[in-house]
């Protein structure tokens, strides 16, 4: 019995591992820029407390 064309292929699974990869490195990027920019609200919220507390 000949087995499906899909296991003995190889091609198609270098693709599916190259999305994989390429979603995990995207996905990490965003958390990282979205932690970041979170960080820099709070100093900037803290920052302008403190100047209108010097008026």
């Amino acid at each position: 019995m000949d087995r499906p064309r899909f296991l003995t292929e190889n091609a198609g699974l270098a693709t599916v591992e190259y999305i994989v990869g390429a979603a995990v490195i995207l996905g990490t990027l965003v958390i990282g820029i979205t932690s970041w920019n979170n960080g820099l609200v709070t100093r900037l919220e803290a920052l302008v407390t403190q100047m209108q507390s010097v008026r």
